[in-house]
């Protein structure tokens, strides 16, 4: 490797497959949906609601934090990180309190067993899907 290559790479603008978390998290979500539907009904729209409880504020968290990228961006990226994830908490509550006021009835069990899943699936994704750089 020559010391162009490596000054190439270095600088080499990371992207991070935003896309791919969110179709497998949906594609997981559809899934959770469908398995909790042989319960009841009610149990598989509740699952399907607690899913996008996770998925929704997480894409939201994930489209402004990685909105901006590079040494020159730095100090945008860091306060845009803290601003997603406080935007992205109070969404998940506000999102949680709506469920519990405006749905009724409601599957707790399948509500809360989705969101969980999806919080533990998301988790694990950030570990198996690794941001890579851009050519």
């Amino acid at each position: 490797m020559t010391a162009d290559d490596m000054n190439r790479s270095s600088k080499a603008i990371t992207y991070v497959p935003l896309g791919k978390w969110l179709t497998i998290e949906m594609a997981v979500l559809f899934v959770l949906s469908l398995l909790w539907l042989l319960e009841s009904r009610l149990a598989g729209y509740s699952a399907l609601i607690g899913g996008l409880i996770f998925v929704i504020p997480n894409a939201y968290f994930a489209h402004r934090a990685y909105r901006y990228q590079g040494a020159r961006h730095m100090h945008l990226a860091v306060s845009n990180i803290f601003r997603a994830e406080s935007i992205k908490l109070a969404l998940t509550a506000v999102f949680f309190a709506a469920v519990f006021t405006l749905m009724e009835p409601v599957h707790v069990p399948a509500l809360l067993f989705t969101f969980a899943v999806m919080v533990v699936l998301g988790t694990a994704l950030r570990w198996l899907i690794r941001p890579r750089p851009q050519r």
